[in-house]
């Protein structure tokens, strides 16, 4: 495809030919669809729901898997104040 007069010049005054310009942008397109792909994948719903799983996992359990004990308690006072306050419900 041919250039424009004014066109070629301002590239011939710059140094580069088209060939390269063509170049550098098909490379720039390159990265931006790496770029465009990488982020998809970091973004999609179910690799967001696995990573938050996990670290939820993470922080309820100790590294050879067993519960933490402070959890176990929070989820037993947690479990004691709804039984309270339904008990207290059904009475009045």
């Amino acid at each position: 495809m041919p250039l424009a007069p004014e066109v070629q010049a301002e590239i011939d005054r710059r140094g580069r030919s088209a060939a390269q310009i063509q170049r550098d942008i098909a490379a720039r397109t390159e990265r931006l669809a790496a770029n465009v792909d990488e982020l998809s994948a970091r973004l999609a719903p179910s690799r967001l729901v696995k990573d938050g799983v996990a670290g939820v996992k993470a922080r309820v359990t100790t590294r050879d898997g067993n519960p933490r004990f402070e959890v176990l308690g929070a989820i037993a006072g947690a479990a004691v104040v709804v039984g309270l306050l339904l008990w207290r419900a059904r009475r009045r």
